[in-house]
């Protein structure tokens, strides 16, 4: 069983890595000026074409669909009709594109691995700081006050610097806590914890 599940990921990864490659060759002839959305597009891709064919279905690995899905579409919206005030440009595409690469080839080894969690309870705690993400990322689009985040006359979402960069920093917390105690979960960590720092370094989402 180990040998095939092992067959399976490389399999996966071989597909993973040309998808990958594809759409990021794709964008960087598309786009003048190369953003980070071909890391978006091309794990959405990944993801769809490996959790029918990995054969998974557990609380982990449709919560990993259903992250990468809703990211997925927050993410092309900003890009393709909420661009003007926030940098999503990237400044290194090898950085970006090497990002992109780890990200895809490790979502075959989350899913094939997600029934061994030892603990659920950290998968569960990730789902509630995702949507807290997607709160706070989503921030930045209210242009008027919002009951839910206003204080008497004062609304406290102003204070919130940089709201989408904050969110896809809770996106990536919650990708830690949803394989924490996955095998390889350290692999994973490392991943979550290196991207935070990689956005923080070059300022996406920040609003300019």
């Amino acid at each position: 069983m180990a040998k095939k599940g092992g067959r399976n990921v490389g399999k996966s990864n071989i597909t993973n890595i040309f998808i990958t490659c594809t759409i990021f060759l794709f964008f960087y002839k598309k786009e003048l000026k190369p953003s980070y959305i071909p890391l978006v597009i091309s794990s959405l891709f990944v993801t769809l074409t490996n959790y029918p064919v990995i054969g998974t279905s557990n609380f982990i690995s449709k919560t990993l669909v259903l992250f990468v899905m809703v990211i997925s579409i927050v993410h092309i919206y900003l890009r393709y009709y909420h661009y003007e005030h926030y940098h999503i440009y990237i400044q290194n595409r090898y950085i970006h594109f090497i990002f992109a690469m780890v990200i895809n080839i490790s979502i075959p080894f989350i899913l094939i691995t997600s029934p061994h969690s030892i603990y659920q309870s950290s998968a569960y705690l990730s789902v509630s700081v995702f949507i807290f993400g997607l709160i706070l990322y989503q921030l930045s689009e209210i242009d008027r006050p919002v009951r839910w985040f206003q204080i008497g006359r004062i609304n406290t979402y102003r204070y919130i610097k940089h709201p989408k960069q904050l969110g896809e920093i809770f996106f990536a917390i919650s990708y830690c806590l949803l394989t924490l105690f996955l095998p390889y979960s350290f692999f994973y960590v490392i991943i979550g914890i290196t991207y935070i720092f990689y956005i923080k370094k070059s300022h996406l989402f920040k609003e300019t």
